[in-house]
């Protein structure tokens, strides 16, 4: 054993022998399977390996331990001059020779090599034909993926003769020392037994896992640092094993200091969890659910916003982490603002249902997500910016464990279903989300709100989680009955149960729940659920025209004004008004604003005024959002009378109530969603926090949706919308709305009935030939859309996990480039992150617009700390990718921010005074500038 070879050696006061951080991260690993994967999730991936559970526990660390041992190659060793002048002038025979030095393999590439032989030495069997369906391949495969992708299955002559395939792996001497450094891990850590067979696929990505995320912890300088050997330390047995009673006795706190562990759900009543008696969909859970849950399986909730979709499915999680072995709950959803919004009821969950330290840490943890707490995202990143001590891997690692994506790894999370989607696509480190997964149950909120891009992923995604026996609840406010059934059978067939269902199996009642088995997939009887929140809404259709003057009466401001003008005139009411998009949300608003304006300079009374949409600083839009739950939310205090102008992002999650609301058209599932803020609560009287409902505002919840249509009257999608909303959609949404001629829509009773009545191959009424003809195209276009969209994520994704076998290649293997923003563009996502700064003279550049706060960074600094982090990051607005090409006008970055693994994917905008004395920068669509309603265009 020689250790002068070396591991880790930045930031350290002499390099790390190799063998050391070997030991450190086999000790890592052991420590994460204890915290991750102990109790019952660990008994069954040991059954589902034909092992016994200790026997696997052993094996992993031993694996782990092996990672790095393509270090040992004359390419890696001489990347650090003075410890390799040492290591030749001991032993003249690791000198390489020229085929060596020109092959400059990458040393992870030279694990994969190396270990297949060693393995067979070792007593794992390997194939006769096929190397890669060996199991010591698919481990050498696995722990060659240790930077994040798996490198191309061995064929049999290269697993035969690697180094004279790859000279860069170095012979002679160097061959010895992988086999001794390989068996000095292995008498260590005491894993002599071989593996028999190749682990289930879905074992062998959560090994890997736990491969990478142990390299991490090991390779932080804080903990390399207190155990670097003085010079001349001999790396004997004696030597090693004390190395390896070190390290494991303190690996535990490294992993508990990282967030990562369990939460554990204390034995508590659903009125303890959530501090009120559960409603008919609730209780229906907790009489019946169970009785049924022996293990993993998937529940299907559908029932209509406001019935408390929420809490029912964070107790049947607590009951599926217990049946299960989960270490915690992941909480998914559709986007940011919703992500933001359900922050605080899973902290407050947390607070009741989990165990002290849990609740504590693990709320913090996952609290990188919410825009509330971004800035606490690129605050840690500026501490952890140099501590993990490899250079190619610091920012992946300290994003992962420090920063924006901890929250995918922490036991109680939060966060949008795109990092969830993204591990089925062939993205560097897409086996850290499936392994994030696999630990939990996932909660997959707003269902019906995806896509086909977007269902095609998160099919494969539930394949996945059957394969890996992670808990699923799926929550819906509509859904059809062919997406359940899709859905319900992907989640059986990564199971293994492939039996077809019947769409009578699938479908749950409206409101009710089914569930689904994971092991015997057994689907329960669909349970029917009677709703409190039985109503009748009042739908109302206004034609709206955008291309004729405001001062006509069939303008689109020009109608949402007379719509608003009791509650104006009155000053008495709430009212939200929904727009399509960021730039029709500020015009309403700046429209609105003029008119209240007016009439307060003529002395009279006006109700409040609210913005709210995504293209706000990260500060403002919090205070804005907390400013709107106390206005519009359960607790109150309401106001008097208020408007709120915003976009989709108020339709899911946010608790908000509104005496009327005003919207625009969108497709009739996202129509009944978004009615579910009108009229939201009951309003008793005597209630201190409620302010009574106006009188023109008694009787059904009324929902007025915009209608639009050109001057001659016909419908027409406005150009403005691009591609929001699929034009078939709306037609057919505005023709059930139609075609009912005011009558009231029933909520649950005519739910289910109305979105089907959209995707149906008729029509309720007859069209004209001409709008017949029309429709035809519009749906032959939505169709091809559908198909193009399904081709596409059928090409990039991953396969099945049947499909992937024992080569994990095909997990990183892609026929078109793919990227992590990819998921984020389908969604229609703001996917750039921009800053702006206020150039107050030459040179000097400030955050705000008065020039009280220095921009961090741009004035020479070499890093940026934590506080100064956290302000950027409350002054972080999001745009349209589109917004910066040519000719946006951005500045370069400075090194302080590349430096900090969150603000170095951010742009910084720079805005300079004009002559009128206001400030604008330039991007992509012209002019921009930022005032109170948030950045906009000229």
């Amino acid at each position: 054993m020689d250790p002068l070879l070396w591991g880790k050696e930045q930031g350290l006061v002499r390099p790390y022998p190799l063998i050391c951080h070997l030991l450190d991260t086999a000790a890592m690993a052991g420590a994460l399977w204890d915290r991750l994967l102990s109790g019952a999730a660990a008994e069954r991936l040991s059954a589902a390996s034909g092992m016994q559970s200790n026997q696997l526990r052993q094996l992993v660390p031993f694996w782990a331990g092996l990672h790095d041992l393509g270090k040992i190659s004359p390419g890696f060793q001489r990347k650090c001059v003075e410890p390799y002048t040492r290591l030749l002038a001991a032993d003249s025979s690791y000198a390489p020779t020229p085929e060596a030095v020109r092959d400059d393999i990458q040393h992870d590439e030279a694990t994969h090599w190396a270990l297949v032989g060693i393995f067979e030495e070792f007593g794992y069997p390997a194939p006769p034909r096929r190397a890669h369906r060996g199991v010591g391949h698919q481990v050498a495969q696995f722990l060659g993926g240790h930077h994040g992708w798996f490198w191309k299955a061995l064929a049999p002559r290269q697993v035969q003769q690697p180094r004279l395939t790859h000279p860069g792996l170095g012979s002679g001497q160097w061959e010895a020392q992988c086999r001794a450094h390989a068996a000095a891990v292995r008498r260590v850590t005491g894993a002599e037994t071989p593996a028999a067979a190749p682990l289930p696929t879905a074992v062998a990505v959560v090994v890997a896992g736990i491969v990478v995320i142990a390299d991490w912890l090991a390779s932080q300088e804080s903990f390399i640092a207190e155990r670097v050997p003085a010079d001349g330390w001999g790396a004997d047995d004696q030597a090693l094993r004390a190395h390896w009673i070190r390290s494991t006795h303190d690996a535990p706190a490294v992993v508990r200091e990282a967030g990562l562990g369990r939460a554990d759900v204390r034995q508590a009543s659903f009125e303890e969890m959530f501090g009120f008696s559960p409603n008919p969909l609730q209780q229906s859970l907790v009489d019946e659910l169970p009785k049924l849950v022996q293990g993993p399986g998937l529940l299907l909730v559908t029932a209509p916003p406001g019935d408390g979709k929420t809490e029912a499915a964070l107790f049947a999680a607590s009951v599926l982490m217990r049946a299960s072995g989960a270490v915690g709950i992941g909480f998914s959803l559709p986007t940011m603002a919703t992500a933001d919004a359900m922050y605080d009821r899973i902290r407050a969950f947390a607070e009741r249902a989990l165990e002290a330290d849990a609740a504590l840490t693990r709320v913090h943890s996952m609290a990188w997500l919410s825009s509330r707490s971004a800035r606490d995202a690129a605050g840690d990143a500026a501490v952890a910016d140099s501590v993990v001590s490899s250079a190619g891997a610091s920012v992946e690692a300290a994003q992962w464990l420090y920063a924006r994506r901890r929250g995918m790894l922490a036991p109680l999370s939060v966060f949008t279903i795109d990092q969830a989607l993204t591990g089925v696509l062939p993205v560097r480190y897409n086996v850290l989300r499936l392994l994030a997964l696999s630990g939990k149950v996932l909660v997959v909120d707003e269902a019906h709100s995806y896509g086909p891009w977007m269902h095609a992923l998160l099919v494969r995604l539930l394949e996945w989680l059957g394969a890996m026996g992670a808990p699923v609840v799926v929550l819906s406010a509509t859904l059809t009955g062919r997406t359940a059934g899709a859905l319900v059978e992907a989640y059986l067939r990564g199971g293994g149960n492939y039996e077809p269902l019947s769409a009578e199996q699938t479908q749950p009642h409206y409101p009710g729940w089914i569930y689904v088995d994971g092991a015997s997939g057994e689907v329960s009887a669909p349970h029917a659920v009677a709703s409190l929140r039985e109503r009748r809404l009042g739908f109302e259709l206004h034609p709206v025209c955008r291309d004729v003057p405001v001062g006509d009466k069939r303008n689109r401001l020009a109608v949402v004004k007379d719509l608003l003008s009791p509650l104006v005139d009155g000053c008495r009411g709430t009212a939200l008004v929904c727009c399509t998009t960021v730039a029709e949300a500020q015009e309403t608003a700046t429209f609105i604003q003029a008119w209240l304006n007016g009439r307060e300079r003529s002395g009279m009374d006006t109700p409040d005024l609210h913005l709210l949409h995504s293209r706000y600083r990260a500060g403002d839009r919090r205070a804005i959002t907390e400013v709107c739950e106390t206005a519009f939310g359960k607790r109150g205090p309401r106001p008097k009378a208020a408007i709120l102008v915003a976009t989709q992002i108020v339709e899911q999650s946010l608790d908000l109530d509104f005496d009327l609301l005003v919207t625009d058209l969108a497709p009739m599932a996202l129509l009944i969603q978004r009615s579910g803020r009108c009229q939201r609560h009951k309003s008793p009287q005597g209630d201190p926090h409620q302010a009574q409902r106006p009188a023109w505002a008694t009787g059904d919840p009324r929902i007025v949706v915009l209608d639009p249509v050109n001057s001659a009257g016909a419908f027409e999608v406005p150009p403005k919308w691009g591609d929001v909303y699929d034009k078939a959609l709306l037609w057919r949404t505005q023709d059930q709305l139609a075609e009912r001629h005011g009558r009231p829509m029933n909520v649950p009773g005519d739910v289910q009935q109305l979105v089907d009545a959209v995707y149906a191959e008729e029509f309720a009424r007859a069209l004209s030939e001409d709008d017949q003809a029309q429709l035809r195209a519009a749906d032959a276009s939505r169709q091809a859309k559908e198909a193009a969209e399904l081709q596409l994520a059928d090409i990039v994704r991953v396969p099945a996990p049947r499909d992937v076998g024992t080569n994990l290649h095909l997990l990183s293997a892609t026929a078109v480039p793919v990227s992590e923003n990819l998921i984020a563009t389908r969604l229609g996502a703001d996917a750039e992150r921009v800053v702006c700064v206020y150039e107050q003279q030459p040179g000097v550049w400030t955050l705000d617009e008065d020039g009280h706060e220095p921009a961090p960074g741009l004035a020479g600094e070499s890093r940026i700390d934590r506080n100064q982090a956290r302000l950027v990051a409350d002054h972080m607005i999001p745009v349209p990718g589109r917004w910066l090409r040519a000719p946006a006008d951005l500045l370069e970055a400075p090194d302080a921010w590349h430096k900090n693994a969150v603000l170095r994917a951010w742009k910084l905008l720079p805005q300079r005074r004009e002559p009128d004395g206001r400030w604008a920068g330039m991007l992509q669509p012209g002019k921009v500038r930022y005032d109170r309603f948030g950045l906009f265009c000229d």
